[in-house]
């Protein structure tokens, strides 16, 4: 009866896991690239303002979205960071979080276990 809760839970967490993962799954695969890229504009919709990112890789201009909505425009535009992407995907640019992913990563392993236990009784 467990199985109707478990199996569910753990075909979620999976396709969660695919989901986040694939971008670092090609950044080492292709290894990471980083560029110096700065803010031209910041698009602004129901869950608050989302900056735009411009940067010039391999000859080729790229602006990209960054990855979360603030409440307020941050950062100021013009103002420069560093953005890594899999070196043949400049498209997929995101300021690096590697503690946050980390945790991330430690989140999904927790949820792995817990159902993968309760499914199939391990311990």
């Amino acid at each position: 009866m467990i199985e109707f809760i478990a199996i569910p839970a753990l075909l979620a967490g999976l396709y969660a896991l695919y989901a986040v993962g694939w971008n670092d799954a090609l950044r080492l695969l292709q290894g990471t690239a980083y560029a110096r890229a700065k803010v031209v504009d910041h698009h602004s919709g129901s869950d608050g303002f989302v900056p735009i990112f411009a940067f010039q890789y391999a000859e080729r201009s790229f602006q990209v979205p960054g990855p979360t909505a603030f409440a307020q425009p941050t950062p100021a535009l013009g103002e420069s960071m560093v953005l890594s992407f899999p070196a043949k995907r400049p498209d997929l640019a995101r300021p690096p979080h590697p503690f946050a992913r980390s945790l991330l990563y430690l989140a999904f392993a927790a949820w792995l276990a817990f159902f993968s236990d309760l499914w199939l009784n391990w311990w």
